[in-house]
């Protein structure tokens, strides 16, 4: 998986106003530990391990054993395969047209097609058009959609592997969900033996 230290949100500005993008970077995502009572020096001790430890389904427990994420942006993508529905039958992160072009969010869609040399307007529409077009079942407007905007075979491939995926914004409250229970149990845990 790619992994820089930034990445995007797409914000629907309403009422036929568009789009803008908004860069997460380290300093975005200690404000979002704080703003969720999470210490982030409490965060960088956390290991996969904790996580996995207040899973309730076996499917997140061998998804966080298998993918083992080492920081924030892994643990999302960990979590974002447990909510996203894809045209695969084993595990997506397995798939060769997913080391290619992991595609876990609609803004990867957005950050693949910039990384391909699309405008910043061209890759916007192309992943607007992609979150419209999700529940359509026959995806035939979405393929010739693609076409349209020549878009490389592999990276077309991939996107029309995603049946269903989440929006970034989405998937990270739900990793801070999870980071807040394991800190949670972790810090209780170490209560506990203080008192013993």
């Amino acid at each position: 998986m790619r992994n820089r230290g930034y990445r995007f949100i797409l914000r629907d500005l309403g009422f036929q106003q568009g789009y803008c993008a908004l860069c997460i970077n380290a300093t975005w995502i200690n404000q979002l530990l704080y703003e969720a009572g999470i210490d982030p020096r409490e965060f960088r001790k956390l290991t996969w391990e904790g996580l996995y430890a207040v899973q309730n389904s076996d499917r997140a427990k061998s998804v966080l054993e298998e993918m083992r994420p080492k920081n924030f942006w892994q643990m999302c993508d960990a979590f974002t395969v447990l909510n996203a529905k894809y045209e695969t039958r084993g595990r997506v992160y397995k798939e060769r047209w997913f080391r290619r072009y992991p595609v876990l969010v609609i803004e990867d869609i957005y950050e693949l097609l910039l990384e391909e040399g699309f405008s910043n307007k061209e890759a916007l529409e192309i992943a607007e058009f992609y979150e419209m077009q999700q529940g359509d079942p026959d995806r035939t407007e979405l393929r010739d959609f693609l076409e349209l905007y020549d878009v490389p075979d592999g990276l077309c491939e991939a996107i029309m592997a995603c049946r269903s995926i989440p929006k970034r914004e989405v998937m990270i409250r739900e990793t801070l969900r999870q980071i807040a229970k394991a800190v949670n149990r972790t810090s209780v845990r170490a209560k506990e033996s203080i008192e013993e």
